[in-house]
């Protein structure tokens, strides 16, 4: 009897099933749906990038008046500033590369300090310039700009709006010199 016993074997109880020859194995996802979840996250993706590259790309620009107001800017944004630069408030440090200025609005009485660090060569500051600034507004309510960019309103005038422009403030209106059209010439 014990030889018996011992012959006869126990199941073991971890066998694997059986598996018939019809069972099929199944996917979690088909290879379309893994197309398609591999575009939706793509997509989103480049959506993500083009978002925060925009943002980043994108700058405000504010009066004097509206910068003075406002709050100091985050590290990594920058605003606009657009203003005239304040008679006598223009001073280059000795290193040749620090400016240090002051502008205001057209018609406003306040004032923003500039402090501007790069070549400025030979742009010429004159009351009718306007001043054009990218940079941030510090805690201590100046402004560190960037970007400068000086716009001389009479560099975008024809001679005929520049003699108007002269006759009035002169008072002596002159007939400006405009052109002849060109269907007056006789041919």
């Amino acid at each position: 009897m014990t030889n018996e016993s011992n012959d006869r074997q126990d199941p073991d109880p971890i066998s694997e099933p059986e598996v018939s020859s019809t069972a099929r194995t199944s996917t979690l996802m088909s290879p379309r749906a893994k197309l398609g979840v591999a575009f939706v996250l793509v997509a989103g993706a480049l959506i993500y990038f083009a978002f925060t590259a925009f943002q980043g790309a994108t700058v405000s620009y504010l009066s004097v008046a509206q910068a003075l107001a406002d709050s100091p800017t985050a590290i990594d944004r920058q605003v606009g500033v657009v203003g005239k630069l304040v008679q006598d408030s223009y001073v280059r440090d000795a290193d040749g590369l620090t400016a240090r200025f002051s502008i205001k609005d057209e018609d406003g009485t306040e004032e923003l300090e500039i402090t501007y660090k790069g070549e400025i060569g030979q742009v010429f500051f004159n009351d009718h310039s306007e001043i054009i600034l990218q940079g941030q507004k510090l805690v201590d309510g100046s402004f560190t700009a960037d970007n400068l960019t000086v716009r001389c309103p009479s560099k975008y005038l024809t001679e005929a709006e520049q003699a108007e422009i002269e006759a009035q403030n002169n008072g002596n209106p002159e007939v400006p010199p405009y052109q002849p059209d060109y269907f007056d010439q006789e041919a």
